[in-house]
């Protein structure tokens, strides 16, 4: 069913209202014709808003101008027609027309530029526009700002529309948009334009200062919701360009703040010179206004993030694809969303061949029963990263390799949302571990036969040497002496390849232990009849201890074969701040009495590590920068494999070796990197 549309006949001429009413009545059921005389007459219908149409004619507007200045006031969207009598060469009529804007006269400020927008506008106009540009009403506004706005591709464009669409043709004196800068706690002019003189923008606008009284625009901020100020010189609170305001005449103000949801983006400022300040159609139509810009700013912003979002996203995928380890992400049910290329290389698929399969379809049973537990188990304990598993990887054309993968969980909220891992491709360092183990196991070998086929037939030799020195003559005895320290030499040799093929290995069990009595233990194994031992402090530390008693015993016997039999060793701390030693001065303590051995106390400190030093002859530079090489010795007696010794297993516990010359010239021999447990 059609809907009834009302006519309001408006005429002082009451044959003529008959007139026009008649034929809407007879010809359109769905019209329903009111009718009414002159201005008092109309008043009861402009109250009424269901009105679709109002007509009159030119007579009763002359009698009474004020009847279009009222209906267009209370009914500004609805057409208005005013019939007119003509007389022409062809004959005489009525002529209908409607009554689009109401300007000043010809000449004052303002009405010249909105009338040329009329007219400029009647050539070029969509048909379905009830208005050109320019119009002074306030739909006509928000239509032109709106359209304005369909092109803005910034803020600065949007703040231009605005402003310039609110001062064309004089509509308002001064509009302008403020940046709302929450950081610095002010309101910031950028964008303004006028229908006077400039107006002084180069001004700021403090917020949440805390002052007794708030802000006009404080209280826009504040509020959501637009302040009128009607009458500026006297309103109480602070109002923006209140000088330059009253100086122009401006008496009127409207402050409609720029948000989106939670996001404030600045105000809208717009002055107006009317005497009555504004209307509340005006009101709503800024702040309409006001909300369509806030809405394009707010696009802009959201336009704004996700670009910078795609090209930080942009610049992850470039990085993960140059990354030669596979990278893939699954969902909460372990389906593949993502991989990169490097993944589509280990395993031989295609993307399309892997995107939307399920992870066994590259790993077996067993190990993604691992995964899903290791999965449940960071969710329990909220952890993100998982810690570094091995599996096995099929490929498509049936190859199996190893393959270490790091887990982590993609961010969620309360719903498990998926994994990303990383895997790489170890089967050159299993390989290496693979020989690593081989040559563990030649050295196990090669040390078991050093211990039992040159040990056996060595103790034999020494056993039948020292029956053979009983009875031998005394002329004899020397030469066989010379036999017995060969075996001996013989034997610590064998000692020394037995610590390098069984302890030259990464540490792996240590003890802690305190420094001075190892050494005291170490300088009993070795023969040191005329040497004497200092102990120049102690600490604790970890280490391995039957290793390190080897290594010290060999850095004594070294000592004393090049620093002669009487050579003095001193054992002290290396600390992490060295300090000055409290000497005893030589006071032997009584279980001491008889060793060789001086005590000297230190304060206690960091140890950091410990040295050996002696008062022998030293070493040449040359000879202390191969002192550790297993083919390098300047003794005619061995074969230089006793500081090798004591080198690998100062590397097997993770330390650093040195050789410098020693305070008596003599050598000194410091360990560092030494942690205390």
């Amino acid at each position: 069913m059609t809907a009834t549309k009302r006519v309001l006949i408006i005429s002082n001429d009451a044959q003529l209202r008959a007139s026009l009413a008649a034929p809407l009545q007879w010809s359109y059921p769905n019209v329903e014709v009111l009718t009414a005389a002159g201005f008092t007459g109309v008043i009861e219908h402009l109250a009424d808003g269901d009105l679709d149409c109002i007509v009159s004619d030119m007579a009763t507007i002359d009698a009474s101008p004020a009847v279009l200045q009222a209906t267009r006031e209370r009914h500004p969207d609805i057409p208005l027609l005013v019939l007119t009598e003509y007389d022409a060469e062809r004959g005489s009529g009525a002529a209908v027309m409607e009554v689009v804007d109401f300007l000043d006269d010809v000449g004052d400020a303002g009405s010249d530029d909105a009338f040329a927008a009329w007219v400029a506008n009647s050539v070029v106009r969509d048909p379905t526009d009830t208005a050109p540009p320019g119009g002074s009403r306030p739909e006509d506004l928000v239509r032109d700002v709106k359209r304005a706005l369909v092109d803005a591709s910034s803020p600065m464009d949007i703040e231009q529309a605005v402003c310039e669409q609110l001062t064309l043709g004089g509509r308002y004196t001064f509009a302008w948009i403020g940046e709302y800068d929450k950081r610095e706690g002010q309101v910031v002019p950028w964008v303004s334009a006028s229908a006077t003189d400039d107006w002084p923008v180069s001004v700021t606008f403090p917020v949440g200062r805390g002052g007794s009284e708030q802000t006009v625009i404080e209280r826009a901020l504040r509020t959501r919701e637009p302040q009128v100020v009607n009458d500026i010189e006297a309103h109480r609170a602070a109002v923006p360009w209140r000088s330059a305001a009253t100086e122009r005449d401006c008496n009127a103000v409207v402050v409609a703040p720029l948000y989106s949801d939670d996001e404030l983006y600045g105000v809208l400022g717009v002055y107006s010179d009317d005497a009555d300040g504004f209307s509340e159609m005006e009101v709503s139509a800024l702040w309409e206004i006001a909300s369509s810009a806030s809405h394009v700013l707010d696009t802009i912003a959201i336009r704004g993030r996700i670009d910078q979002q795609e090209r930080v996203l942009k610049r992850y995928e470039r990085l993960v694809e140059t990354v030669g380890d596979g990278m893939y992400a699954l969902d909460s049910d372990g389906h593949f969303m993502t991989v990169n290329d490097a993944m589509l290389s280990m395993t031989g698929y295609s993307r399309e061949g892997l995107l939307g399969e399920h992870v066994s379809i590259i790993l077996d049973d067993e190990a993604v029963e691992r995964g899903e537990r290791v999965i449940q188990e960071m969710i329990a304990d909220g952890r993100m990263e998982g810690e570094t598993q091995e599996v096995t990887v099929d490929t498509k054309d049936g190859r199996r390799y190893p393959c270490e993968v790091q887990l982590a969980l993609l961010p969620y909220d309360d719903e498990f949302r998926g994994t990303v891992g990383v895997m790489r491709d170890i089967t050159e360092r299993k390989q290496r571990e693979h020989e690593l183990q081989r040559q563990n196991e030649r050295l196990d070998a090669f040390a078991s036969i050093v211990s039992h086929d040159l040990r056996n037939p060595l103790g034999v030799s020494q056993g039948y040497l020292e029956m053979a020195m009983e009875t031998a003559p005394e002329d004899v005895r020397g030469s066989l002496e010379h036999v017995a320290d060969g075996l001996e030499r013989m034997e610590d040799i064998v000692g020394d390849v037995l610590a390098i093929a069984r302890q030259g290995q990464t540490v792996t069990e240590t003890e802690p232990m305190e420094l001075e009595p190892l050494v005291r233990e170490a300088w009993t194994n070795v023969e040191t009849p005329a040497a004497t031992l200092t102990v120049e402090g102690s600490g604790r530390f970890e280490a391995d201890r039957s290793r390190l008693l080897r290594a010290f015993e060999n850095l004594f016997r070294n000592a004393i074969e090049h620093g002669g039999e009487d050579v003095t060793v001193e054992v002290g701390v290396l600390y992490e701040e060295p300090e000055h030693a409290v000497d005893t001065g030589g006071f032997q303590f009584p279980e001491e009495a008889g060793t060789g051995v001086e005590h000297v106390e230190t304060e206690t400190q960091t140890m950091v590590g410990f040295y050996v030093a002696d008062d022998g002859e030293g070493m040449p530079a040359k000879v202390r920068e191969n002192a550790f090489d297993s083919d390098f010795s300047t003794s005619d007696e061995g074969l230089g494999i006793g500081l090798w010794v004591v080198r690998e297993v100062a590397s097997a516990h993770g330390w650093t070796t040195q050789v410098v010359e020693s305070e008596s010239g003599g050598a000194r021999f410091e360990f560092s990197d030494v942690e205390a447990p």
